[in-house]
């Protein structure tokens, strides 16, 4: 059966027992695209293990192609799409994983600072908004994707209180001010607040949209500045 087929299969089952599967998807698709879409039968242990390498150093990344691929082959041996795995069974060291790294509060207020500089085509609106992500997610703690789902109804700001729907674990938390939120929490949830009503009124419409993919502080923040102590 051809590879696309079977990743086709793979992810719809994977997603109908509650996942989202969102980056097993990233990864199945980009092994698909790397090697051609040819008869899953073909694929060799090589092919397997350029990709796997891929074209930077060793990492966790590995792993977690490891890992994806090897879901997928136990699905198509189970379904009769393969008759084995061509995965490598012998499994380097991968480097050990990256210490967390701890902003002070000097280093956020730079951070903070540097949202000046962020345009978007003609917007002055942006250094404002991501100013305002960026708090949120310090006073709350929140993941990115979490507070890029965030929608209007999620927000309380008379109470003070963010519903996070759909977290990383599939379940439903709320974030409520107390001793350890910034002094300026309320001020914090309005302006965020603001930031989606000012493109609609939907309570259903998410903050993803405003902020697009959240990639202007993805990539240099990761999680780490979510451990900074509040006071």
């Amino acid at each position: 059966m051809m590879l696309t087929t079977v990743i086709d299969a793979y992810v719809a089952k994977q997603r109908s027992l509650g996942m989202r599967f969102e980056s097993g998807d990233v990864v199945l698709r980009r092994f698909c695209r790397a090697i051609g879409n040819r008869d899953i039968g073909e694929i060799t242990t090589q092919a397997l293990e350029e990709f796997l390498q891929g074209s930077g150093p060793l990492s966790a990344t590995w792993m977690l192609r490891y890992r994806t691929l090897s879901g997928l082959y136990r699905f198509a041996i189970s379904r009769g799409y393969a008759t084995f795995s061509p995965l490598p069974t012998v499994l380097p060291k991968l480097p050990p994983p990256q210490t967390p790294y701890v902003y002070s509060k000097e280093e956020l207020g730079r951070l903070l600072e540097a949202t000046s500089i962020l345009r978007v085509r003609n917007s002055h609106d942006v250094p404002a908004m991501y100013r305002t992500l960026l708090l949120l997610l310090y006073g709350s703690g929140m993941r990115i994707g979490e507070a890029l789902r965030l929608t209007l109804r999620d927000v309380d700001v008379v109470e003070q209180v963010i519903t996070i729907n759909d977290t990383k674990f599939f379940k439903h938390a709320s974030f409520q001010s107390g001793q350890s939120s910034p002094r300026n929490w309320s001020g914090i949830l309005s302006a965020f607040a603001a930031c989606i009503r000012g493109l609609t009124i939907n309570p259903r419409f998410s903050a993803r949209a405003v902020f697009g993919r959240g990639v202007m502080i993805r990539s240099s923040l990761g999680s780490s500045m979510y451990a900074v102590p509040l006071e």
